[in-house]
């Protein structure tokens, strides 16, 4: 029996997410599955989320990134109420966070990749006032308004 070399090993590794990519009739791409999500949410902006972080006080705002992403962008919306609830904890965790289907969910990530579709899996779920910030942290941080460093 023939091991295979290191190298082969590495470039069959390396080919895994190519593959993964492939178009494979049937089978939707991320970006394709995040584009629907977004024709299926609110979308919000900088302003608008500005005016709801003063004006409603229940409003969870729902940070999606790691916590490494976090510390290796520097930090996160400044807001009494941002939880993080990595997207994979999601369906989870976010009833630990609101009171109830109509708790107002702002969903963010680093850059509108993956919110559009967590806002669309609340959505799913039955949360009936949910929305994505579209400009995403880097939005956030580009308009230099107020971030912090999580503890840890």
């Amino acid at each position: 029996m023939r091991k295979a070399s290191y190298p082969a090993l590495l470039v069959s590794l390396m080919a895994l997410p190519l593959l993964a990519q492939a178009d494979i009739e049937g089978v939707k791409s991320g970006e394709q599955m995040a584009r629907e999500a977004s024709a299926q949410v609110t979308s919000i902006h900088t302003d608008e989320l500005k005016n709801h972080l003063l004006s409603e006080p229940e409003l969870v705002l729902v940070d999606i990134r790691t916590p490494g992403e976090i510390r290796g962008m520097g930090g996160a919306i400044a807001s009494p109420k941002n939880v993080n609830i990595p997207r994979g904890w999601l369906e989870y965790r976010i009833g630990q966070y609101t009171l109830g289907k109509d708790t107002p969910i702002v969903v963010y990530c680093g850059a509108d990749y993956r919110s559009p579709l967590a806002a669309d899996t609340l959505q799913r779920m039955g949360y009936t006032n949910v929305s994505s910030y579209a400009d995403g942290y880097l939005g956030w941080r580009k308009a230099g308004l107020p971030t912090e460093l999580p503890a840890e």
